[in-house]
């Protein structure tokens, strides 16, 4: 079905990974099952080891070491350190929007301002709340990579549109380019800025509804 003007931005791409070959069953878990878990054990082992020395520290050592794997079973799913910190940003960004349209959709009902204010703390707090993967989304994750860099270019247009696409829904009556440059300039705003907002946390909550109050009046929105 083709997507239309009302529709959330797609998520990256993220799908379950088949294994590529069929073994046999670990006692009553499929091979498909086993494979899949692995794998997830090792993004989260390497989510850990991000949080902790940023993307250079890691070798593949180390994040088979903390998932209690071999090195024959990170190949088996990653071709090297990169390509798992890639899988890695992907997931993660998939997550955090994730995360934002799911509070969209429940509140969207409940006034423009509240569901702004919703949507604008699930970013703000998605790493709060997931304190180990905040590294991979941060700017300097993976910064020489420019898979990574295209990944984070295309998460940012897809936030965007996202806050384009809420804009619409709330009723913005903003012409479609004047609602695109506003969301990117909220968008651009917001992460340029969330640094010095989370160093004072007692201020943080006040100024994230400031930022609500601030989209509202920029799309055109009423607050209430």
């Amino acid at each position: 079905m083709p997507q239309t003007a009302d529709d959330w931005p797609p998520l990256p791409d993220v799908q379950e990974p088949q294994p590529p070959r069929e073994r046999r069953s670990w006692g009553k878990v499929s091979h498909t099952d086993r494979y899949r878990r692995q794998r997830r054990d090792l993004l989260r082992a390497a989510g850990r080891l991000a949080a902790q020395k940023g993307f250079e520290g890691p070798r593949v050592a180390d994040i088979v070491a903390e998932a209690g794997l071999s090195k024959s079973t990170f190949y088996e799913h990653f071709a090297s350190k990169e390509d798992c910190f890639v899988e890695l940003h992907r997931r993660t960004s998939a997550q955090m929007l994730q995360t934002a349209v799911d509070a969209a959709e429940a509140h969207a009902q409940r006034g423009a301002y509240e569901c702004l204010d919703a949507v604008i703390r699930a970013f703000v707090g998605y790493a709060d709340r997931n304190p180990r993967l905040a590294q991979v989304l941060g700017p300097a994750f993976g910064a020489s990579l420019p898979v990574v860099q295209k990944q984070r270019e295309e998460n940012f247009r897809r936030v965007v549109h996202f806050f384009a696409t809420l804009g619409r829904r709330l009723g913005s009556k903003l012409e479609p380019d004047e609602l695109e440059l506003t969301s990117t300039i909220l968008v651009g705003g917001v992460t340029d800025i969330l640094g010095d907002l989370r160093r004072d946390q007692d201020t943080l909550d006040g100024k994230l509804s400031q930022i609500a109050s601030l989209g509202c009046r920029a799309f055109g929105l009423d607050r209430s």
